[in-house]
């Protein structure tokens, strides 16, 4: 649920990316200098590309083009200089080199022509539609299509002099497939950018229904071949994902990236702990996309970018006004009232458009008469899986380890999709593919993520046996610095426990005695602006979760001796902690971390929970996953009795990463996060807890530990 729906990739410093805020206290950039930058990092750009091939001088050449990037987008020098270090002293890159395979087939076309029209869904509402077709089709040829919706602007249109150097703005993905012989297709979904109508709510079903009527008409066109592939990098994503419960014939193959399968827990509530500073800016970008402005992070882009790009023909902008009064009708996203998964999503006093009454006998004739029974659910694609497995059409889900808690949805994805040919990729990435790994490179993926989805496009749309020397799930193991695959996931891997003991310390035995380790929470602690969370909007991590050293004098800390062997945990980490609060419920973080021998903490896996949400072990889950999960439904919480013993159990997010010899495993528990997370308004969370050990209270956290 970001706000770009393409990958961010090399260069591409003028697509519609949120970028990172400015500078804290800085002072306003004047646009004119933002404008002379801009442009000098575009003739940089260029520059470099020469110099790599004269010199073979890349890392030197990318640490210049980073720093200048960076300066032009006003992003922290400390993060700047992060970058260009990892840049300048680390030679390793994270791409692919044979696992998964390479593919890079040669291009058919260096050129495409483009257009754009209103198709008129069933209702009469009408849909803006960009369409690329690669240049020099003849009379007659027909080619495959790729299909994507954007919830925000499916064309930006740049201003003097911008569009003389961008004058039609490409994500990567549409510039590699029209490279490769593809038609591409992205239309603005209803209520949003040149679209008329409006979104009685975030994902709604009518998203399903106007997809199905832009799919027949790709298929009744002379260029297409009949052939069609949904593709979505975050919210488009889950638009490509709910495509599919149309069944259309033409779909062959699906792409399902950065995005959440259960909205509850992997992006609203992760743990039923409320992700608000997210959904509060989420909403607010919303509200500027939808009324054609730039969203606050992109304000010093206003001398540069006009806007969303009007449909061809109205070049008064008289249908683009039309249609934004049209998304003034737009509800709000409001989650104040939202702490279960099961809390009614509607509200009494929104007003009842016609496209809201489509989307509620939608709704009755898919779920019967218990429309809002479902809460959140409503709009997760968690709650349709079996209508989208049924489909029949193989998926490709994949994200980052950084990725917000996408990682985990792309596995969930994996685990229920069983058409055969569905794949899981999980790399070295945040939300915008740029490489997070502190072993490697800064800076935008070297991994060509665009040819891997071209890869898979081409075996299932053009029948090329291009999938034949990949596994299933490919993953990117941190430290190790490697691409490794596997059939299943999580790979085969053995429990190794580290128990809580007295001293601080984690021990690969119980402690012989038992004890307590008491906390207060400290309300400065957070895990900063630079991780998993803060990217989900676009913003860049330059250099996620720097030296965490100082954040752990805050919270409760527990680590082990020097590993005397290098040790791999690829999975998802757990946790049993005993625990005593002094209030009716606890907010628990526990942060997995490795400290080097230079001292240096960093930063490797997290989880969280609210403590009253407990198991219901009679409930029938869901959906498939690798652990038991909480229902998160109201029925089944329960407050915690202050001061009593409560075992707590939890699942961290998914990782692969190497710990090396001499370094140590690191435990850190804090009760908030006041950088990502609010208390929940309806309960009293702990101030003071204690964590118990020992042979009755065997406190400890289980990694799995893989096979090398």
């Amino acid at each position: 649920m970001s706000g770009e729906e393409t990958t961010r990739t090399r260069a591409r410093t003028l697509d519609m990316a949120p970028a990172a805020n400015n500078r804290t206290g800085s002072k306003p950039i004047c646009p004119i200098k933002k404008i002379r930058d801009v442009l000098e990092c575009a003739n940089m750009v260029k520059k470099a590309q020469f110099c790599r091939k004269k010199t073979k001088r890349w890392p030197e050449t990318a640490a210049l083009i980073s720093a200048l990037i960076a300066n032009c987008l006003a992003w922290p020098p400390r993060q700047v200089e992060a970058l260009t270090n990892r840049s300048l002293t680390v030679s390793k890159a994270d791409q692919a080199k044979g696992q998964p395979s390479v593919y890079a087939p040669p291009k058919i076309s260096h050129h495409f022509r483009q257009f754009s029209r209103y198709i008129s869904m069933s209702d009469g509402t009408k849909i803006a539609v960009e369409v690329y077709l690669p240049k020099g089709l003849k009379n007659g040829e027909k080619i495959p299509t790729m299909f994507e919706q954007s919830r925000y602007w499916r064309v930006i249109k740049p201003r003097f002099p911008l569009n003389h150097i961008y004058s039609k703005p490409l994500s990567l993905y549409r510039s590699e497939f029209l490279s490769h012989g593809y038609a591409w297709v992205v239309s603005d979904a209803r209520g949003a950018g040149a679209s008329f109508g409006d979104r009685p709510w975030e994902l709604p079903p009518i998203d399903v229904s106007d997809s199905k009527t832009i799919l027949d008409w790709i298929v009744a066109q002379p260029w297409s071949d009949g052939k069609i592939g949904l593709i979505g990098h975050s919210y488009s994503g889950n638009m490509a994902e709910f495509s599919l419960i149309s069944r259309h014939p033409a779909v062959k193959g699906a792409a399902v990236l950065s995005s959440a399968f259960d909205l509850y827990s992997d992006v609203l509530r992760p743990g039923g702990l409320p992700l608000q500073p997210f959904i509060d800016q989420w909403t607010s970008l919303n509200q500027h996309f939808d009324s054609n402005k730039l969203p606050k992070n992109l304000s010093f882009l206003r001398p540069l970018v006009s806007g969303m790009k009007n449909v061809d023909g109205d070049t008064d902008h008289r249908l683009l006004n039309e249609a934004l009064m049209q998304h003034e009708s737009n509800s709000k996203l409001n989650t104040n009232k939202i702490n279960f998964r099961d809390d009614v999503v509607f509200s009494a006093d929104v007003k009842h458009t016609a496209t809201h009454e489509i989307c509620l006998a939608m709704l009755k004739d898919w779920n019967g008469n218990q429309v809002a029974a479902p809460g959140v659910d409503l709009s997760s694609p968690s709650s349709y899986w079996r209508k989208i497995d049924a489909c029949g059409v193989p998926i490709y889900a994949g994200a980052g380890w950084l990725d917000g808690g996408n990682a985990n949805a792309a596995i969930k994805r994996f685990i229920n999709y069983s058409t055969p040919g569905t794949k899981l990729i999980l790399g070295p990435w945040d939300h915008n593919f740029i490489n997070i790994s502190p072993f490697t490179r800064g800076g935008f993926s070297r991994f060509r993520i665009d040819r891997e989805m071209l890869k898979f496009f081409d075996h299932y749309l053009k029948g090329v046996s291009s999938l034949d020397a990949d596994q299933p799930v490919h993953y990117y193991t941190l430290g190790k610095e490697q691409w490794r695959s596997s059939k299943t996931w999580p790979p085969s891997s053995d429990p190794e426990l580290f128990y809580l003991s007295d001293r601080h310390l984690l021990q690969s035995s119980p402690p012989d005695s038992g004890g307590a380790l008491h906390y207060s929470v400290d309300a400065k602690t957070g895990s900063g602006h630079h991780g998993r969370w803060d990217c989900l909007l676009g913003n860049i991590l330059l250099d996620p979760y720097p030296d965490r050293k100082e954040q752990d004098k805050l919270l409760l800390v527990l680590q082990s001796p020097a590993l005397k062997a290098a040790m791999t945990t690829s999975g998802s980490p757990g946790a049993k902690l005993y625990i005593k609060a002094n209030a009716a419920d606890c907010s628990l973080f526990v942060y997995l971390e490795d400290v080097w021998p230079d001292g240096s903490v960093h930063y490797v896996t997290e989880g969280e929970v609210l403590c009253g949400n407990r198991f219901n072990s009679t409930a029938q889950p869901a959906y498939r996953s690798t652990a038991p999960v909480r229902t998160f439904l109201r029925a089944d919480y329960c407050p915690l009795d202050p001061g009593k013993v409560t075992e707590i159990d939890l699942q961290l997010l998914p990782i692969s990463y190497q710990f090396k010899k001499g370094h140590k495993i690191r435990l850190a528990i804090a009760g908030q996060d006041k950088d990502h997370f609010q208390q929940p308004s309806f309960t009293e969370t702990a101030r003071d807890f204690t964590v118990m050990y020992g042979s009755i209270y065997p406190s400890q956290i289980v990694l799995p530990v893989e096979f090398d």
